[in-house]
């Protein structure tokens, strides 16, 4: 059936006047009429009916439902229509990123750049913030993606992909009198009485940890990134406790412990909407952002944690 005749149907419905629905269209009544009484052959049903003397027409029981599903129909092409011409011409649009401070070096190496080089045509928009202000920009639709390396508040409403680990570090200065080995490894439990400074991300995992040992942590320093809290600690005012993917992750002059804990790590998180629909290009980017991670995602360097005997 020629989807044209779907449409001119939506029309006539609309208007509710042949007379109307074809000046619109552009099309002689009869030829109009012609293609009505076509569908109700096709289709065996009685589409539209009108009253002796009058000009509106009403649709049956039976073309009630055809218009919707002719709306249907004719949505579903449309959709096909654009599909198939994005193969025909270059990827193109704007992107939008929220990512995690401390991650955003590492995202832009990894992922973006590369994708950029292969397709010099998308341009792209970058906010680094912190998982509370990723989360609120992709309910608003203000962010295509968010990378984070914190767990995110109400996962349900979001879909994502989990790549590498980032486990817990003591980050400390060599001046700060805490009392801790660097060539030894490090437990909560040593933590207890140690001024630490920490991003809202970890201070729950940390709390919990600490708990178990029986002592709540001294927390004198919060905020809403590592690097707030790894600038802190520069002139030895207690430790931080961050997250991070490898030693590489923190400035130089810093001393560096992981924590030997299996339960203190976080997971980079790339997510998005799960009620909005990605566009094309979005849709873009995921499939080659999938592909990077199976092939680049690396190996902790401290994976097997060692405990203190």
């Amino acid at each position: 059936m020629d989807f044209e005749f779907y449409r001119n149907f939506i029309t006539v419905a609309e208007t509710g006047n042949l007379t109307t629905a074809s000046k619109k269209l552009a099309l002689a009544q009869p030829a109009l009429s012609a293609q009505i009484k076509t569908l109700e052959h096709y289709y065996g049903a009685k589409l539209i009916q009108t009253a002796r003397g009058k000009r509106q027409l009403t649709l049956t029981e039976a073309g009630e439902a055809f218009l919707g599903k002719a709306r249907q129909i004719c949505r579903t092409e449309e959709t096909i229509l654009l599909d198939m011409q994005s193969f025909n011409k270059k990827a193109s649009g704007t992107l939008r990123f929220s990512v995690s401070p401390a991650k955003s070096t590492f995202f832009i190496n990894t992922y973006l750049r590369p994708f950029a080089a292969a397709y010099p045509e998308i341009c792209f928009q970058f906010r680094e913030e912190a998982v509370s202000a990723q989360t609120r920009h992709i309910a608003e639709n203000s962010s295509d993606f968010a990378f984070a390396n914190a767990p995110l508040p109400s996962p349900q409403l979001f879909a994502a992909h989990k790549t590498q680990k980032e486990y817990f570090y003591a980050v400390y200065s060599p001046q700060a009198n805490c009392g801790l080995d660097p060539q030894q490894p490090l437990t909560p439990k040593q933590l207890q009485n140690i001024p630490v400074c920490c991003n809202f991300g970890c201070y729950s995992l940390l709390r919990k940890a600490c708990l178990k040992h029986g002592f709540m942590p001294k927390i004198r320093f919060i905020a809403t990134t590592n690097t707030a809290a790894l600038a802190f600690v520069q002139d030895g005012s207690g430790i931080a406790i961050v997250s991070a993917g490898g030693r590489d992750d923190f400035p130089q002059g810093l001393q560096q412990q992981l924590l030997a804990d299996d339960e203190l790590y976080f997971e980079q998180t790339l997510f998005w909407s799960k009620k909005d629909r990605l566009s094309a290009t979005a849709q873009l980017f995921l499939d080659f952002y999938l592909a990077a991670a199976k092939t680049d995602r690396p190996d902790h360097q401290d994976l097997h944690i060692k405990k203190p005997l």
